[in-house]
């Protein structure tokens, strides 16, 4: 009796690791009513623990309770998810491919959480942002976007200006929040600052310059004798870029464009004639688009940093959520490839 038990506890236990294949309706209907967003949670979790005892903790539940679910997936779609090895697990071509629509699932889930928490909440008033020139376009156009979507009846202004103009302003209680590249330590004590993101600069020229061939070798050597486009001499980050240049042994010696004018730098940098410095995921962007080539030297990390300012004592509701819309575009923007 007991060598029957053995058996037919054998027979379950290799029934689970290969279950039977499913049929084209009892799959469809697995993903139309079947799969739960329970479902989809204990994926995702599974594929970053790495582990089921880690995910049932993680969960609060038991092991065997986690195990059912993963049963139930599979015997659903008639295909392993899992491969295990001992205590650790890895997840099948199906499972990986669950996981990635399951994590994108769940992400957008929990923008609609944050819209529709936003909403209810009636977000109301009005938002004073500014921003230095350098900060992507994109990032900010995209905060934008989830603010007004999120608070429908809350009015938003924007101002470009260089950071200390923007401390200023806000000194003045002008302006809520700025967005800047550097952290600034002489400010006043009500005045708080968060770095969103890292993001590094690269030496870009336009596709018409000597330089902009995609196989032409490029050293330090080879900025010697080009023509730069500067930020603003007495700043922060033309401090911080002559200072890595010398390092290397290169000087400006060419008469440089001080220029903080993103437009006007891009305009100027598509022509051909000029060398500069654009944070990376903007010189990507246009890489992608033909017009432009990253020089193949290492980028300046210094100047990578996006840091948010605002003061402690006035700020609003308003402009607390428009922070959270800058942390998720932020995010995004660095995710991006």
């Amino acid at each position: 009796m007991v060598m029957i038990d053995l058996a037919s506890r054998k027979k379950q236990r290799k029934h689970r690791r290969h279950p039977m294949p499913a049929s084209s309706d009892s799959m469809e209907r697995f993903f139309r009513s079947g799969l739960k967003l329970g479902h989809l949670r204990i994926l995702v979790a599974l594929s970053e623990l790495g582990q089921v005892t880690r995910v049932a903790s993680a969960f609060h539940v038991t092991q065997p309770a986690i195990s059912k679910q993963i049963a139930e997936m599979e015997t659903a779609l008639g295909a392993p998810i899992l491969q295990r090895s001992g205590n650790a697990i890895e997840l099948t071509g199906i499972g990986r491919v669950l996981v990635e629509h399951g994590r994108e699932i769940l992400r957008q889930l929990e923008l609609a959480r944050r819209d529709v928490s936003a909403l209810t909440a009636g977000t109301a008033g009005h938002v004073r942002f500014g921003s230095v020139v350098t900060i992507p376009q994109p990032l900010i156009a995209h905060a934008v976007e989830l603010f007004t979507r999120r608070a429908p009846t809350a009015s938003f202004s924007f101002v470009e200006a260089t950071l200390d103009r923007l401390l200023k302003m806000m000194d003045e209680a002008n302006l809520d929040l700025a967005l800047g590249r550097n952290r600034v330590t002489d400010r006043l004590p009500v005045v708080r600052s968060e770095v969103l993101h890292h993001e590094p600069f690269v030496f870009v020229v336009g596709t018409r310059h000597p330089l902009g061939e995609p196989d032409t070798p490029v050293s330090w050597r080879n900025l010697d004798n080009v023509r730069w486009i500067t930020p603003m001499k007495g700043s922060p980050a033309f401090a911080t870029m002559v200072e890595i240049l010398a390092e290397q042994g290169v000087t400006l010696q060419h008469p440089a464009i001080e220029s903080s004018s993103l437009a006007l730098n891009l305009t100027l940098l598509r022509g051909g004639d000029f060398v500069s410095i654009l944070p990376l995921s903007l010189a990507r962007r246009h890489v992608q688009r033909g017009n432009m080539r990253m020089l193949p030297l290492p980028p300046l990390a210094p100047l990578g940093q996006a840091v948010l300012y605002w003061r402690e004592d006035t700020l609003t509701p308003a402009a607390q959520l428009f922070m959270e819309c800058l942390r998720e575009s932020s995010a995004e923007l660095i995710d991006t490839p």
